[in-house]
């Protein structure tokens, strides 16, 4: 089994971000879904012993990485996009055609700022929120996900 803390729209805030991965130090990972991806590569520094993966978001400036990921970990497919691309803004349809073209088995997206978590055309769609500037009643969330050959597990979580 995996651990995974995923985070997006970090907007700056490091210090929210650090003390989240602090507090699961059994994670294997932390997935950053843009928007601020110099925040990730700040948190890597503050712990090198994890794992990060990392795309870049619409108010990111790193043309070196790519837009899209696809982590293949314990015998699924996982999506990692920040989803501006696919115009999650006005519905997840573009993002779903995405998943089921790469076989998806989870969809890990940002950009809304709002924590979601839904099975669409049989992949879990995860959205983490937004670490600075959540759309969810003042709370900052994020999301763990747990993968396992036998399965996936999703939950969004509030600071």
């Amino acid at each position: 089994m995996k651990l995974y803390i995923v985070m997006s729209d970090t907007h700056g805030d490091i210090f929210t971000a650090s003390e989240i991965i602090k507090m699961y130090p059994q994670a294997d990972g932390v997935i950053h879904l843009g928007d601020h991806s110099r925040d990730a590569r700040k948190l890597m520094a503050l712990f090198p012993e994890m794992e990060f993966y990392i795309v870049p978001g619409n108010c990111d400036f790193d043309y070196d990485m790519p837009t899209d990921i696809l982590l293949e970990t314990e015998g699924k497919k996982l999506l990692l996009t920040h989803g501006h691309r696919y115009d999650v803004k006005s519905g997840l349809v573009r993002l779903e055609n995405k998943a089921k073209n790469e076989n998806a088995d989870v969809v890990l997206f940002g950009h809304t700022h709002v924590p979601h978590v839904e099975y669409r055309s049989k992949a879990l769609f995860v959205n983490p929120g937004s670490l600075s500037y959540s759309r969810c009643a003042g709370r900052k969330t994020y999301a763990l996900l747990e993968v396992s050959p036998k399965g996936i597990e999703a939950r969004c979580l509030g600071t």
